[in-house]
């Protein structure tokens, strides 16, 4: 068994309230649900208005195929929406 997940930085551009945010990272996080079958979250810097850390994470039997998996998510989010990745950090067990 594969546990494999990302720890992702972002910088999202015309957030200019904690509203703002929450909006987009509902919709990142819906988004990735949905289409990838990813576990998200949001998981830190919460009081930050500009500033996301989420966690995508997934569980399967292949590791070629759980990073492929996540890579498509990233690189689904950096396509669809309007925001600056600071940090990818990966973590796998």
């Amino acid at each position: 068994m594969i546990l494999m997940g990302v720890e992702l930085t972002i910088l999202i551009y015309d957030s200019y309230s904690l509203k703002d945010k929450r909006s987009t990272v509902k919709s990142v996080v819906h988004r990735v649900r949905n289409r990838h079958h990813l576990t998200t979250a949001e998981v830190d810097e919460w009081d930050l208005h500009n500033k996301a850390v989420l966690g995508f994470g997934v569980v399967g039997s292949n590791c070629q195929l759980c990073r492929q998996q996540i890579e498509a998510a990233l690189k689904d989010v950096e396509e669809h929406y309007e925001i600056e990745v600071l940090d990818v950090e990966w973590i796998e067990a």
